[in-house]
Order: C-alpha cells, then structure tokens, then sequence
C-alpha cells in the first residue's frame, strides 16, 4: 500500500482539483499553526499520525519554522541561564531555563515576566559544566570539565549524544595559565582550586558544504606535552586526528575557554607567549570545511588589550576590559575574511563608567567578567546586550550612553549562596529554538553511547518565577 504524501502536500492537491484559490487547510495549518510551536511540542507531534510526521519532519516545515523562529529572535532576543537544578535518578543535576525580553514601544527592554525551564540533565553539575558560547544552528556543546567529557544536546528537545572518550590532557597549571588576559585583577576560570581542569580547549562548528556538525579540540598531550588537534564529526565512531598542523604557539591557549564559532571558522585568543614578553594576544583560526589553522591580524595597540573573543551578530568581536584602572569597556568588530579591501577593526562601543550614574557604574565595575551576547532589536541595533559572571544581563544604549540591568537570575530561580558568582565562565547566554536533529554514533562504531537521564521542564504556557524587579 503506498504510503501517503505529506500533509501539507496531501491537501494542497486536494485544493487544487477543486479549483479554490484560497489556501488548502493542510498548507494553513504547517505555515500558520504549527510553525508557530516549541520545538519539542513539535517532535512529539510527530507521533500523531504518519501524515502528521511527514509534514512535520518535511524540508518545507523544518525550513518555515527555521525561518520564523529567525524572525522573533531577532525582534526578542531569548536568554539561556542554567544551575544547580533539585537532584533525581540519586545524582546531581543542573537545570536549563530560557526567558524572552521583550521590549515594546519603551526605551529598553523590561526585565523578563517569567522563565520557561527546558530540561534538567543528571549526571552534570552546574559548577563544572561549560558550554559553548552561542549555540551551533540548535545544538549546544556541553563539557563537563570534572570528568572530561562532552556532549551534544539540543536543549529545547533534551535530544543529546555523549562524545566517544577523547584523549587525556594533560593538568592545567593554576599559577599561571587559568589568568585571563585582562587589567583586571580576575580570574577566567576561578582562582581557586580546582585541580580537575585540563590544558585543552574545545569548540563546536557547523560544515555548510556537508551539513555536518563537527567538534573540534586543542590539547596539551601528557606524553611528550606537544599540543594536539582532534576533531569529531557529528555520527562518527571516534575522535580523528586533524589534518591541520598545529602551531607551536598553541600552547598559549586558555584552558576551558571554548573559542568563538563565526562564519565556518572557530577563534582563539592566544595569551602572551610568556612573563617579561610583549602582551600581545593573538587570534588562531580555524577553518572547519578545510580543518586548516591560519591568523587574524589584529593591530598591536588593540593586541595588548584584548581579554577574550566573542561572536556579536555574526561578527568576530574583541572585548577590551580595563573597568578597573582606565573605568572603560568596549567592543571592536572585525569586519570578516571576504571584506573589501581587507579585512579591518572597528570600534562597536566604548562604555565610559565614569560618564553613567554611579550605581550601574558601580554594579558593572564590580562585576569579575562582562561578555557582549548580541544587540537587543537585531543585528546593528544601538542597544548591546551584556552578561556577566554575576548571572546578569544589562543593556548599553550607545545612543544614549546609558546601561540599565535587564536581567538577574537570582530574580528568576532559586540561587545556592555558592553560587552567586559563575564557577566557570558564564552561566548566562543564548537560547536558539531550532529543529536540529542529533545524529548518533553508527551502530558497532565502538562502545555504547552513554544517556544522560533527562527530565523535560514545564510546558510553555506555565509561568515558572514571576522577576522582582531589578532595573537600574
């Protein structure tokens, strides 16, 4: 018995032959109705019927849905936050939430009514998880640094695949590699403790010409201590070698940061090579179709500044952070590989603390780390939006030059007292509802895949934490 078509397609033949011009139900209800669901309202929609999973799992809906997803994002940035989540299966757990900002006819966005938890993952703690730092066309790189292992999750579904074991690395040293390259007096990762961190870095990037997830890891080998690439393409068996040589100067590579995904290449800061040299921070590219390493020329005032790398609206963007001595912030955006006549730095924004009221001055200066997520309104807009390692978002109006904090999670969910500041990295970033599918590892591709036990959140209309205020 042949099976039948999609529904979407189904009821477009059955319009036609009657000779009606307005749209077929069937058409209606993908474009119009079913666009318009969480995705993982969308997956278990799929068990409805097979016409139902058809459409559903169809080039046109995956496509549709792609593309109004794009749309409200760019309108309302949705914020993605994580922690400690109530343990079950007898284990530790971290929860996922996500929460819209919407920003109306007023000035900034107001902070968020309410957040949406996703999903809460057992197995993984919040104090040692590190994701990437913006998702990847719907997948999310999670590393769980206590135990060196990594995985591919599409957070809106809890869909996830565990990477095959990778090679170990060797320790990071604490007295001198876990400093980020800043003036101020912090550290990025902790400076405390913590004995469990490698000298390795990972990243996650997407191959258009293949439509393949791959990630991607420098490391510092404990036999010999040369550095290494591996790189793990999404439904593989295992970790291959890279066939990029690996520059010496990796060895400069900041432990546990991943680097920044733009455009088919993922970024590196490199810090200075060593005490008593010039510090000039390089950037290291990565190209994930050709795995090839290259440069990033980057003037030598601006080298000397930099402290981390970050994706702004799909530009590659530099943060300078001297809060401390000079009481200034501010961004610079490279304008890309295919930029005529060469590529080139530009300034973004320059926050000045001392020109702001002196509370919100005070509460950024007091803040251990400050990352630019995206603009708030869309990709040009006047209006930055920044994280902290504090769980905050604030908003720069370059416009206006004036910061007001949109966002705390201790607002929104119960925080532990020891973890009022992120353990490592950010807590804080971007939620991207998306159809991606995770691809498992081929059947006899090595050993069983390890499941993390997942619980999905409350559904969508379900109000989980009404915020308190918080504006500045």
């Amino acid at each position: 018995m042949e099976s039948s078509p999609p529904l979407h397609k189904r009821l477009r033949r059955s319009s036609e032959s009657n000779g009606e011009r307005r749209p077929p139900r069937g058409e209606l209800l993908v474009d119009e109705i079913l666009t318009r669901l969480p995705i993982a309202a969308a997956v278990r929609f799929r068990a409805v019927c097979r016409q139902w999973n058809a459409a559903l799992t169809s080039d046109h809906f995956i496509l549709a849905h792609r593309a109004r997803a794009a749309a409200a994002r760019h309108r309302h940035p949705e914020l993605l936050f994580f922690a400690p989540g109530a343990a079950f299966a007898g284990g530790r757990a971290t929860s996922f939430y996500a929460c819209s900002l919407r920003d109306g006819d007023c000035e900034a966005p107001p902070p968020p009514a309410a957040a949406r938890e996703l999903l809460t993952v057992a197995g993984i703690t919040a104090a040692h998880a590190v994701l990437s730092p913006t998702p990847c066309r719907g997948l999310t790189l999670i590393f769980d640094t206590y135990r060196s292992e990594y995985y591919l999750f599409n957070l809106s579904t809890g869909d996830h695949v565990a990477l095959p074991p990778c090679q170990p690395a060797a320790a990071a040293n604490l007295d001198s590699t876990l400093t980020l390259p800043t003036m101020n007096p912090t550290s990025y990762p902790p400076a405390w403790p913590a004995p469990w961190i490698e000298l390795s870095t990972t990243g996650l990037g997407y191959d258009t010409a293949t439509g393949e997830h791959k990630v991607v890891r420098l490391f510092k080998r404990r036999d010999g201590g040369e550095y290494s690439c591996e790189v793990y393409t999404q439904g593989a068996g295992g970790w291959r070698r890279g066939v990029g040589r690996v520059p010496p100067c990796a060895a400069n590579l900041l432990p546990a940061l991943p680097p920044v995904f733009v455009d088919g290449y993922l970024y590196w800061l490199l810090r200075p090579a060593g005490p008593g040299e010039e510090p000039i921070h390089r950037v290291l590219s990565f190209s994930i179709g050709g795995e090839k390493f290259g440069w990033v020329y980057v003037p030598p005032r601006l080298s000397s500044r930099i402290c981390h790398l970050a994706d702004l609206d799909g530009s590659l963007c530099a943060v300078y952070d001297n809060r401390l001595f000079g009481r200034v912030y501010g961004l610079f955006t490279w304008s890309g590989r295919s930029s005529s006549p060469s590529p080139s730095w530009s300034v973004r924004c320059s926050i000045n603390l001392q020109t702001l009221p002196e509370q919100v001055s005070e509460e950024l200066a007091g803040e251990r780390v400050i990352v630019p997520l995206c603009s708030a309104g869309g990709a040009g807009s006047s209006k930055i939006m920044l994280a902290t390692g504090g769980h905050k978002v604030f908003v720069y109006d370059v416009e206006r030059n004036a910061v007001e904090r949109v966002f705390r999670m201790q607002d929104m969910v119960a925080v532990p007292r020891g973890y009022l500041q992120a353990p490592l990295l950010l807590s804080v970033g971007l939620h991207d509802e998306r159809i991606a599918d995770v691809v498992h590892r081929r059947a006899g591709a090595g050993d069983g895949e390890r499941r993390l036990k997942v619980k999905l959140g409350r559904r969508r209309d379900s109000t989980l934490v009404k915020a308190s205020g918080g504006v500045l």
